[in-house]
């Protein structure tokens, strides 16, 4: 979390609010983060309850979010996405962070096996505009983009990349290049980003909810295979092909 805080402080104005979400931790977040001279907001457990916390309690343009498991020290993310925002379009409704993983890379499950594919299956205006990352937790957001209906889980960003292309408004995307992070392999991940998916595919008229379970299958499909894996990179070519077997089962039709 210091180098989140840090990276924050050193970007921020004097208009500028600095705080950390205390999503329900038990870890001594909360102290940490006054001890650092933030503004501690309590909020609900689950990462999308965190940020739309911070959404409803303020007023203000933009909302810079960022993992807090920084572990890189160089460029700055928040001032990055700042230059970016000055530089788009006064409607742009988001600017996501891009970044490339130094090696051993992380095999990215629920990006390649159910975000990519449900994308382009239902929201294709989507796909491909938000690099190698589009899952990335380093983005600014119109906090109005945030809407009652968000998933409280890691659904989120899936949620906040379709919400702001079905707005109808310019997106932007940034690169902070090579970056180094904490990746762990969470298998239920997967199933919250693929419902994110779903629901927003749902509530714009994309997907007919008479066909909806039948995608929820085809998503349990595909997470039966990445419970299967653990992070060990020696079994991650194996892990692969059973992966890209999954993915090969046609997808549902999208209307009955």
């Amino acid at each position: 979390m210091e180098n989140a805080v840090r990276q924050a402080w050193e970007a921020a104005d004097a208009s500028t609010r600095v705080v950390v979400v205390d999503s329900a931790s038990t870890d001594g977040t909360a102290e940490r983060a006054r001890s650092l001279g933030c503004e501690v907001l309590p909020a609900p457990l689950g990462k999308g309850a965190a940020m739309a916390a911070m959404a409803r309690a303020t007023k203000t343009p933009w909302l810079c979010f960022l993992d807090a498991d920084i572990v890189e020290k160089g460029r700055n993310i928040p001032s990055t996405l700042r230059a970016a925002i000055d530089s788009s379009p006064a409607s742009t409704a988001m600017v996501v962070a891009d970044f490339d993983d130094p090696p051993p890379k992380p095999i990215l499950s629920a990006t390649l096996s159910i975000y990519g594919p449900l994308v382009r299956a239902l929201v294709p205006e989507a796909d491909g505009l938000f690099g190698g990352r589009p899952l990335s937790g380093f983005r600014a957001v119109r906090p109005e983009i945030l809407a009652d209906d968000a998933p409280a889980d890691f659904g989120i960003e899936a949620y906040l990349n379709l919400s702001a292309v079905l707005s109808g408004r310019p997106v932007a995307l940034t690169h902070i290049g090579l970056f180094k992070q904490r990746f762990r392999y969470k298998g239920e991940m997967g199933g919250e980003i693929g419902r994110a998916i779903l629901d927003v595919a749902e509530k714009h008229g994309r997907l007919d909810p008479a066909t909806r379970p039948e995608w929820d299958a085809w998503v349990e499909q595909i997470l039966k295979v990445i419970r299967t894996y653990d992070g060990d990179l020696s079994q991650g070519e194996a892990y692969l092909e059973r992966l890209h077997a999954a993915m090969e089962r046609p997808l549902p039709p999208r209307f009955a």
